[in-house]
């Protein structure tokens, strides 16, 4: 919530494509800017190819061809492309694509929650503290993926009407309702299915059995599925967005950043991103995919709540159509828990993090290298 509130303040200051990306070139820099940017994108590609793969295990409910080998894999790039599709042919019907499944996944869970409230078992709460704390961090920081998506609300805000009223509320209000959602149903899933934690890969569907029969396992199984595809639905809007707002302002070639003449998307960043991803979840497995996207998401959460303190200081002025109370101290706090859960990566993990950061500095250099001698309207995809 510390960083959902300095998303808000800053999402109220500035209308431009790319979120944590402008707020970091507003602070610090176009370098600075850059590196968030890059890492932003990437963890939304990321993000975007893990959902992705996660989708057969509960498709499998229904049917073992989504346990075969390759399946997971052939789903996900089905999904992957076929949203890219939607989004290319225009931001309402990506955002109408977003909202549908929005409404759909909420369905099965709030009758979840609402009939197993009736069939919670209070001895099934038992402490869990006696098992140690040895991996609480490693687990505060797995837990980070599943909040993860309010940072993406104002990727689009320079294609949408009043973002500087849309992006706070957007920002705040969806994690605020996914963490009640989160504790509301994860309250009755342990009331009621006291073996919870060896269900496998259908948690939520097999506590539903043990209360709703058969259909409620099917129900429970069809809302995760439905709500990872919206999910995808997502990301697909956000992800491209940012990886055009690098073009514009020439980190990038420009014709990522360049409308499509008839569905003004931009087309080129959005098959760009949609064919990477596709790659990403077809060569990478979903463990190391969640772990990628959530260390680089706290790239942008430290930059974020630094740009907070940092702007409030050169430009107290300038117009705030939400201003966090007690900002300094809340961004602060904001800063110091994500910088503590970088402390949770293993090394592998944080090379390879410096590694693709790294690669976006060579595609950045090499771009203006090509066009150090040329005319912007020269150079082309």
């Amino acid at each position: 919530m510390l960083v959902a509130l300095c998303y808000a303040e800053l999402g109220s200051m500035f209308r431009q494509n790319g979120g944590p990306y402008v707020y970091a070139k507003e602070a610090f820099g176009p370098a600075a800017g850059f590196g968030v940017g890059w890492l932003s994108w990437v963890s939304s590609v990321f993000s975007w190819a893990a959902v992705a793969n996660a989708v057969s295990s509960s498709l499998a409910y229904f049917h073992p061809w989504f346990d075969r080998a390759g399946a997971e894999k052939s789903v996900a790039a089905l999904l992957i492309l076929g949203f890219g599709l939607v989004n290319y042919r225009g931001i309402k019907l990506g955002a109408w694509t977003v909202d549908f499944f929005t409404l759909a996944k909420l369905v099965p869970l709030f009758l979840f929650a609402a009939i197993g409230l009736f069939f919670i078992a209070p001895a099934n709460y038992r402490p869990f503290w006696h098992a140690g704390t040895g991996s609480f961090g490693y687990a505060v920081f797995l837990s980070l993926w599943t909040l993860q998506g309010f940072e993406v609300t104002p990727f689009p805000s320079g294609e949408s009407l009043e973002p500087q009223k849309a992006v706070p509320i957007a920002a705040v209000g969806s994690l605020v309702c996914a963490t009640l959602i989160y504790v509301l149903v994860q309250s009755v899933a342990v009331g009621v299915y006291p073996g919870l934690a060896n269900a496998g890969t259908k948690p939520l569907a097999d506590a539903a059995a043990r209360f709703m029969g058969a259909a409620g396992g099917t129900l429970m199984a069809l809302g995760a599925a439905v709500s990872m595809v919206g999910s995808n639905a997502g990301d697909a809007l956000g992800c491209p967005r940012l990886l055009s707002a690098l073009a514009q302002d020439r980190h990038l070639p420009p014709c990522l950043a360049t409308p499509h003449p008839r569905f003004n998307t931009p087309s080129a960043a959005i098959l760009i991103t949609g064919g990477l991803t596709a790659a990403a979840a077809w060569f990478l497995s979903f463990d190391c995919l969640v772990d990628l996207a959530t260390l680089a998401v706290i790239s942008q959460y430290v930059a974020t709540c630094s740009a907070v303190v940092w702007l409030r200081r050169r430009r107290p002025d300038a117009p705030r159509l939400f201003r966090i109370p007690a900002g300094l101290p809340v961004a602060l706090a904001g800063c110091a828990v994500s910088l503590w859960l970088v402390r949770q990566v293993k090394l592998p993990e944080l090379l390879l993090a410096g590694l693709v950061l790294a690669l976006g500095f060579a595609c950045t250099a090499g771009f203006r290298l090509a066009t150090r001698n040329k005319k912007p309207a020269t150079f082309s995809c």
